[in-house]
């Protein structure tokens, strides 16, 4: 069993996050920048190698009722793509409030440092809701 990688999908920005082998512990890695850093799906496909992932979440950017508006609708098709272009398989996590979890975290005083990304941060809030319900399924949620 390899790393997953969980991506905050946004049009302009994508954080990205990675978990350990044992995929028990997410770390915010990475941030997209749509015009500047080439194509996502190499720079993901990069990562993927770099880091041994055979697994990718993605962020669903659900509206505040559960249901699912335009970014939403982005996201599940970014995702679709993503996943057939490198081959694996692709969990959707619901991410409602992510970005603003992030965000406190960074502000909080001695929590982050200054300098990561709400948006990579994002992601690993994302990764670690990921890897703690599947660690709990998995060991019965003992």
């Amino acid at each position: 069993m390899g790393a997953v990688l969980a991506l905050d999908y946004g049009t302009s920005r994508i954080g990205i996050a990675v978990s350990d082998p044992t995929r028990t512990l997410a770390t915010a890695v990475a941030v997209h920048r749509a015009g500047r850093d080439g194509p996502v799906s190499a720079f993901v496909a990069a990562l993927v190698r770099e880091r041994g992932v055979d697994q990718l979440v993605v962020g669903l950017p659900l509206t505040a009722d559960g249901r699912l508006g335009e970014i939403a609708e982005r996201a599940q098709r970014f995702a679709g793509k993503l996943g057939e272009e490198l081959g694996l398989p692709v969990a959707l996590v619901d991410e409602r409030y992510t970005t603003q979890e992030a965000e406190r975290l960074l502000r909080g005083p001695g929590r982050r440092r200054s300098r990561e990304s709400p948006d990579a941060v994002a992601a690993e809030l994302i990764l670690q809701q990921y890897l703690d319900a599947a660690g709990a399924g998995r060991d019965g949620g003992a």
